[in-house]
């Protein structure tokens, strides 16, 4: 892919058989490959967020944290929580207004990120999502904008 590229995620946060090893190696392996990437947009939701959001620090690529709303870090808990922190330290942030139901800031938050990439990452086993917000949403959202 030639010229500066913006990348974003969405995907799920725990899936029984989803093998993490593999996802960070992946997105490792993926982010390298677009080469010239100027920016990674997360929300550092536990799970693909946040290990999307590592392997892009890790590579030196900006992060900027997309966060539904003040006060986001209510929805994580023990060692997600710690990571969301850690990340946090080191990504630029963008709290976004969510004043309405949490569900409706979380799908408001992933449309924000399908809206502001060129390249969409998907951590997601293809099934609907299980509530309003979740990464089937978000994908569904990203096709209908035909997005890639």
């Amino acid at each position: 892919m030639n010229g500066s590229v913006i990348v974003g995620i969405t995907g799920h946060q725990k899936r029984r058989g989803l093998d993490w090893n593999w996802v960070n190696d992946t997105l490792r392996a993926e982010l390298t490959a677009l080469g010239d990437v100027s920016r990674a947009l997360s929300s550092l939701a536990a799970g693909a967020d946040q290990r999307f959001a590592t392997a892009a620090l890790e590579l030196t690529i900006p992060v900027t944290a997309v966060l539904p709303m003040k006060g986001y870090e209510r929805f994580l808990r023990g060692r997600d929580l710690a990571r969301y922190h850690e990340l946090l330290a080191r990504c630029d942030q963008l709290v976004l207004d969510g004043t309405g139901r949490p569900n409706e800031a979380f799908l408001a938050a992933g449309r924000y990120i399908v809206d502001h990439c060129d390249v969409l990452f998907a951590v997601w086993d293809g099934m609907p999502a299980g509530a309003m917000g979740g990464t089937g949403d978000v994908v569904e959202y990203a096709r209908r904008l035909q997005r890639r």
